[in-house]
């Protein structure tokens, strides 16, 4: 049987390139995969909201589920919002019912917000940004992006990385999550130990929901693993996919 398709759902203000070396290294052990952008990263005007990025990758994941792939999607910060979303119905075994092939057949979490139906992202920070959070207007930065999102990687490639990084809309900070994985899909937490991201304690709160720390993993890693140790995220998420759902 063939391995599943891993499809990224990014974090806010970084771009698919971010994911290039994971994705190498995922081809090389015999794993599929893609790495989409969301609609609200870069956009201009700066208006696009969670219902945009959550169609976005859904479109995405009904082609593949439609060509009779499985799937594992991994979402990574704000990308855990919109993977919760789009989802939704979406498992193999729903498919499956509907006469369908493919589908998802787990969830992995990466340092990601995994928030419960009703609930938006400001709204679980308390209605307050992170102090990084740089707000003007409709547009929201990463104000010293790889302080908090990279800051294991050399001081060049982290200023690389920088120069990269997008601007988010701030509507999307306000969607509110409409399902929670967890509750029917076998999902997993990656939990990254050095993150200036996203504080520890969160992360620890968003992997209890996993269903036993058996799927909770640990990385000895900043915010962004993809780029300061690919391979072994990549090793990681290999070992995860084997684990009987």
């Amino acid at each position: 049987m063939s391995n599943p398709t891993f499809v990224f759902s990014l974090g806010a203000w970084i771009i698919p390139a971010t994911f290039d070396a994971t994705r190498s290294r995922l081809d090389v052990l015999g794993f599929p995969s893609v790495c989409p952008a969301h609609p609200s990263i870069g956009a201009e005007p700066p208006t696009k909201t969670l219902s945009d990025d959550v169609a976005s990758l859904r479109e995405v994941l009904v082609k593949l589920a439609d060509e009779g792939q499985e799937l594992v999607v991994v979402g990574h910060s704000y990308g855990g919002v919109v993977t919760s979303c789009a989802v939704e119905g979406l498992s193999k075994e729903a498919r499956a019912e509907e006469g369908k092939t493919g589908g998802v057949i787990k969830v992995v979490y990466l340092a990601a917000f995994a928030i419960d139906k009703g609930q938006s992202l400001l709204g679980m920070l308390g209605g307050n940004y992170l102090p990084w959070m740089k707000v003007e207007g409709d547009y929201v930065l990463a104000d010293g992006a790889g302080a908090v999102g990279w800051q294991d990687l050399s001081l060049e490639k982290q200023e690389k990385w920088n120069e990269m990084s997008l601007h988010t809309s701030r509507a999307v900070f306000s969607g509110e999550s409409t399902y929670e994985p967890w509750r029917d899909i076998p999902c997993a937490y990656i939990v990254c130990e050095q993150d200036h991201a996203l504080p520890l304690p969160f992360q620890e709160l968003f992997a209890s929901k996993m269903g036993g720390p058996e799927n909770t993993y640990r990385l000895p890693s900043s915010h962004s693993p993809f780029l300061s140790m690919p391979d072994r995220l990549a090793e990681l998420l290999q070992e995860i996919v084997k684990v009987k759902a």
